[in-house]
């Protein structure tokens, strides 16, 4: 399955989250168009739950990778194999990269690929302290276009405007060119670069990524979220991931037994919906 549809499912037979309609739709949402996917991927990783509780907001618990249906293969692996991480929490970062948005009829968009408008998402498995309803918490939401920060922010989600860059690896000491590329960015206290390339091998994915997820609002209560793009070829990533920084991601993700990176995905469009 997807790696951003394995950690969006929903707890089978729950519920609509507060905030939503029955057709699971945020309430009163505002709705971005995201066009011309030039590259999206996650980073997997696994938060040690008295950490992870730490982090989460009032009202909300860590949900244990051991709990989890739906669970990327390499995080499973590490969970069945060492069973000392069946309690961690399952953790991702996701990265999108667009040719255009269309946000409040604005169109963020730049021709230049390392200039790409993006938008990201830190999230952890939690449920909800009463019901116990899965509801996987952003604790950050971020992009690097400033016109998508005061958007968003203006509705109410609280977005964070981030340094990222994506180009070629700089030559080596020697001068030799690398042909590998490069993608950093700088979240809070953490830099995180990503130093590699797809594999050449594409193939049409199964079924479109769909992403669920709230986060606390700027105003108070919850901001209800719902991302969904229809890649036309995924990828594989092969390359390397380090991360620098002493704030609670890099923390967690220093901690990880697991770090995965991947698949890439591209081409193809979708939306971003949010509110209350």
């Amino acid at each position: 399955m997807a790696v951003l549809t394995a950690i969006a499912v929903l707890v089978a037979g729950a519920g609509p989250a507060r905030g939503q309609d029955t057709n699971g739709k945020a309430k009163g949402a505002k709705a971005w168009r995201l066009d011309e996917l030039r590259n999206a991927f996650c980073i997997q990783f696994l938060v040690e739950p008295g950490a992870a509780s730490k982090t989460l907001p009032e009202g909300t618990r860590p949900m244990a990778a051991s709990q989890m249906e739906e669970l990327h293969p390499a995080l499973r692996s590490v969970v069945e194999s060492q069973p000392e991480f069946a309690s961690w929490v399952p953790s991702n970062l996701c990265l999108f990269y667009f040719g255009l948005v269309e946000a409040d009829g604005h169109r963020v968009r730049d021709k230049n690929p390392s200039k790409s408008p993006m938008l990201g998402f830190w999230t952890v498995a939690a449920a909800d302290s009463l019901s116990g309803a899965r509801q996987d918490l952003a604790l950050e939401v971020i992009t690097n276009s400033g016109r998508l920060e005061r958007s968003a922010n203006t509705a109410g989600l609280d977005i964070r405007m981030v340094r990222s860059s994506f180009g070629p690896v700089p030559p080596d000491e020697e001068g030799q060119p690398s042909s590998a590329d490069r993608y950093q960015i700088r979240v809070r206290k953490t830099q995180i670069i990503w130093d590699g390339r797809t594999g050449s091998d594409s193939t049409p994915p199964k079924e479109p990524l769909a992403r669920t997820w709230r986060a606390e609002g700027r105003r108070g209560g919850w901001v209800n979220g719902q991302l969904a793009i229809t890649p036309v070829w995924t990828r594989a990533m092969i390359g390397s991931l380090k991360v620098e920084g002493k704030d609670d991601l890099a923390k967690f993700l220093k901690a990880s037994p697991i770090r995965f990176v991947g698949p890439a995905y591209q081409g193809g469009t979708g939306s971003l919906q949010f509110g209350r």
